[in-house]
């Protein structure tokens, strides 16, 4: 796989792409989930991925007070099996998945089957690795019938079952044993985490392929082991500001967990450990915090990065 690593990368303030919309709403209680063929021009969109047409389904999730869905996406379907490519939130709060352009993801799908050999395996959230197993036709071997790490407002707390139940269908059972592992891989410090992720490779190249939405979703997952928590602040266009009013927040909060920066729309997004410890799961050096350093990692070689998605080499 091609290295493609600038400082930049690893720099305090580094600016995230992730969930691009922006707005003062927030998801009601309410909703209603839609699944239909997908349009033409969003087939369009991602047919550079090779995958059949008539495999390609739009979701849209509404509310009844609103004209216009508040959110919606692209998926694949498998069988049974729902994965994710494309969606965009129209609301503050992610709805189930955080923001993936078409441009992006076929970016980075075709990254991994260009230049992941054949006999490789790549170690990703369960959304990502379908995607990869569909799209990129690697070997992406983890899923997980509970769906962990689903992003369900907080609003919505019945909704946690139902949707579960909806993308975790066609995943094994047995499927969630090896993703637990995987997050709790993540979770612990670089040492036990990379033995851990050698354990699930059995002895194949390996790589680990994270976004950002991924330490949102461990959270999920495991609420008692990761603390994660964000604030917006006004945007003035200039990132050296918005990251000193941040950090000026986070002195008077006496918070002093790794933090990273967003920018969405029309404000900046900070994201921040409310532990400190919490910097020390690998899932926080993994990607780039104000704590973390790729260049010091020593299992775990950073070869590809592309906006919010973070590839390494396991060593």
């Amino acid at each position: 796989m091609k290295t493609i690593v600038g400082a930049g990368l690893i720099a305090i303030g580094c600016a995230l792409l992730g969930w691009a919309g922006y707005s003062a709403l927030r998801p009601a209680s309410h909703y209603a989930l839609t699944i239909a063929a997908a349009p033409e021009d969003a087939a369009k969109e991602v047919a550079s991925l090779g995958l059949a047409p008539g495999s390609l389904q739009r979701i849209e999730i509404s509310v009844p007070q609103e004209r216009r869905p508040i959110a919606a996406g692209l998926v694949a379907r498998d069988g049974e099996r729902l994965s994710p490519l494309v969606w965009r939130n129209e609301v503050t709060e992610p709805i189930l998945f955080s923001d993936v352009s078409a441009a992006d993801i076929t970016k980075v799908l075709g990254a991994i089957r260009d230049h992941v050999d054949e006999d490789a395996i790549v170690l990703a959230w369960w959304d990502l690795s379908r995607a990869i197993r569909l799209a990129a036709k690697r070997n992406a071997p983890l899923d997980d019938a509970r769906a962990s790490g689903l992003l369900i407002p907080a609003a919505w707390p019945g909704a946690q079952g139902a949707e579960q139940a909806r993308w975790g269908a066609g995943a094994v059972p047995k499927s969630s044993e090896t993703f637990d592992r995987f997050i709790d891989a993540l979770l612990s410090d670089e040492k036990r985490g990379a033995q851990t992720l050698s354990e699930i490779a059995a002895g194949k190249p390996a790589y680990v392929a994270v976004h950002i939405s991924d330490v949102w979703k461990a959270a999920a997952a495991r609420p008692e082991r990761l603390s994660i928590a964000y604030k917006d602040f006004p945007s003035s266009g200039v990132s050296h500001g918005v990251i000193k009013s941040a950090t000026q927040w986070m002195r008077e909060q006496k918070i002093d967990g790794g933090f990273a920066v967003e920018p969405i729309g029309g404000a900046t997004r900070l994201h921040y450990f409310t532990r400190k410890g919490d910097s020390d799961a690998l899932i926080a050096k993994l990607l780039p915090f104000s704590t973390s350093n790729p260049a010091q990692l020593e299992r775990l070689e950073l070869v590809y990065q592309h906006k919010s998605w973070w590839i390494y080499r396991l060593k």
